[in-house]
C-alpha cells in the first residue's frame, strides 16, 4: 500500500512538471455542498458524461455531492493545494478570496435572470475568473444558483419588520452578515453542511437560498414559511486546480472548457425550470409562502450598498449599465 501511494505521488509531481502527459483513464475529482438532483448537480453529472464521451474516456469526471469532500472554504484550498481537482463553489465563499467578486454580493443590485447573464456571461464573469488566477485558482465558467428568498420556522414574513429577532443563518462572508443585521436579523455564520442540523435543533430559526436549494436539501422539513424576498442573486464558480489543468494537453482542455461551457448553458435553463416550479413544491410539501412588499427590504439594506459601494463602484457601474 506505501508503495501504491508513492508511485502515485510521483506520477502526480510527473504530471505537474511535465503538463500534457495526463495518462489514459485520468480520473478528476468534482466536489459541490449541495444536493445531487438540484440543477447544479444534474448539470454536474451531465458535464461528467459530456467529458468522458468527448475525451473517449481519457479523463472521467466523478462528482461528489452534499459536501462529501468538505464544505466550500474546504474545497477552495484543497483545489489551491491541488488536493481536490475540480470544485463548485459560491460568489460568496470566493469573495474572501478575490474581493471584487463580493460586488455581485449586494442587495439588489442584479434585478433579473437576462441580467445576470449579461453580467456573468460577459466582460465582468471573464474577469472574476481571469483575477481567481492570483490566488493559485483557475476559473473554468459561472452557473447559476438563483435568487435568495427566506425560510424560517417562527412567523410569516409580509414585511421587512417582521424578520427583526429571527437567528438566521448566514454564510461566511461579511457583506450577508451585515445585511441580514440591517434587517434586524441575529446572522449567525455557519457552513451550509451544519445548518440542516442546526434549524432542527432550534439552534437558529432559519437560512436563506435560492427556492430549489431549498426545495432539494429537504429545509420543508424544518422551516414551514418561506418569504420570497429575492435580496441577492447567487452563481456558483466552477474552480479547477492549476496543477490539475496543466497536466492536461491543451486539446483536452479546449474539450473540457467546452463541455463546462455547454453544461452551464443546460444549467442555467435548468435552474430557471426548477426554480419556477420549486415554490408550487414546497407547498404541496407544507410550506407556507408569502410575498413581502420588498421596498421595504430595499431601503433597508440601502446601508450596506452604501457602506461597501465606494469599494467596489467601477464594477457596480458596469453592472448598472447593463440593466
Amino acid at each position: 500500500m506505501q508503495g501504491m501511494r508513492k508511485f502515485a505521488l510521483i506520477a502526480a509531481a510527473f504530471a505537474i512538471i511535465f503538463p500534457g502527459t495526463a495518462r489514459a483513464g485520468q480520473e478528476l475529482r468534482m466536489s459541490q455542498v449541495s444536493a445531487s438532483d438540484g440543477a447544479i448537480g444534474q448539470s454536474m453529472d451531465r458535464f461528467a458524461a459530456l467529458v468522458r464521451d468527448r475525451t473517449a474516456g481519457r479523463f472521467v469526471v466523478n462528482t461528489f455531492h452534499n459536501g462529501q469532500l468538505g464544505a466550500e472554504r474546504d474545497n477552495v484550498e484543497g483545489v489551491q493545494l491541488g488536493n481536490l481537482d475540480i470544485a463548485v463553489v459560491n460568489q460568496s465563499v470566493l469573495g474572501n478570496f478575490v474581493p471584487e467578486i463580493s460586488a455581485v454580493d449586494l442587495p439588489y443590485v442584479i434585478e433579473s435572470p437576462a441580467h445576470a447573464d449579461r453580467i456573468f456571461l460577459g466582460e465582468i464573469g471573464k474577469n472574476f475568473l481571469a483575477m481567481l488566477d492570483n490566488v493559485g485558482i483557475k476559473g473554468l465558467g459561472i452557473w447559476e444558483s438563483g435568487f435568495r428568498n427566506l425560510t424560517n420556522s417562527r412567523r410569516d414574513v409580509n414585511s421587512v419588520e417582521d424578520v427583526r429577532g429571527l437567528r438566521i443563518r448566514v454564510m461566511e462572508n461579511q457583506i450577508h452578515q451585515d445585511l441580514w443585521r440591517a434587517f434586524g436579523a441575529d446572522a449567525v455564520p455557519m457552513a451550509w453542511g451544519d445548518a440542516y442540523t442546526a434549524m432542527q435543533q432550534g439552534a437558529i430559526d432559519g437560512q436563506e437560498n435560492p427556492t430549489t436549494v431549498i426545495d432539494k436539501n429537504n429545509v420543508v422539513e424544518v422551516n414551514k414559511k418561506l418569504a420570497v424576498t429575492q435580496h441577492c442573486y447567487a452563481t456558483v464558480f466552477i474552480i479547477v486546480s492549476p496543477a490539475t489543468w496543466a497536466s492536461i494537453p491543451p486539446a483536452d482542455q479546449k474539450i473540457i472548457q467546452d463541455c463546462l461551457d455547454e453544461a452551464g448553458l443546460f444549467e442555467r435553463d435548468l435552474s430557471r425550470k426548477m426554480d419556477a416550479e420549486a415554490v408550487d413544491t414546497l407547498k404541496s410539501k407544507g410550506m407556507a409562502v408569502t410575498y413581502p412588499d420588498k421596498a421595504g427590504f430595499v431601503e433597508k439594506s440601502r446601508p450596506v450598498r452604501e457602506k461597501y459601494g465606494q469599494r467596489f463602484a467601477e464594477t457596480l457601474e458596469k453592472m448598472e449599465s447593463l440593466k
